[in-house]
């Protein structure tokens, strides 16, 4: 009884650990219809790199009601002028954004070496509701 007890509990934190993972670049989520993003960013920090902005809900009348995300992918290009994807980030937004309001965000990615990654863009930015 002790082990199907055990078992079954490793089986449920297993399954729903892994349900509220935000994949970046997913399809399955609902982008975020008149918003604006500006002041776009980049910079690197220790072995960060950091992208930030503002976002701007362009909507006459709707709030953008939480939970949202913002979210974006990080690219370079080597000396070849191959582009490359290093990865992506996203963040939890909280807060109700009511129409005609802005807020400023900031996403941040973890590397190893950021100077192989001097000239990183970000791309595939956007906002949405899961």
């Amino acid at each position: 009884m002790k082990y199907l007890f055990f078992t079954v509990l490793i089986a449920n934190l297993l399954i729903f650990s892994c349900e509220n993972r935000n994949l970046t670049g997913s399809e399955n989520v609902s982008e975020l219809e008149n918003v604006t993003f500006t002041n776009i960013s980049t910079s690197i920090s220790n072995n960060t790199l950091i992208a930030s902005g503002t976002i701007t809900n362009d909507n006459q009348s709707l709030s953008m009601s939480p939970p949202w995300y913002i979210e974006c992918q990080y690219y370079y290009e080597n000396t070849s002028g191959n582009i490359f994807l290093i990865g992506g980030e996203s963040t939890l937004i909280s807060n109700a954004l009511p129409a005609g309001v802005s807020l400023n965000w900031t996403l941040e990615h973890q590397v190893d070496n950021p100077d192989n990654y001097s000239n990183f863009t970000i791309n595939d930015l956007r906002a949405y509701k899961n």
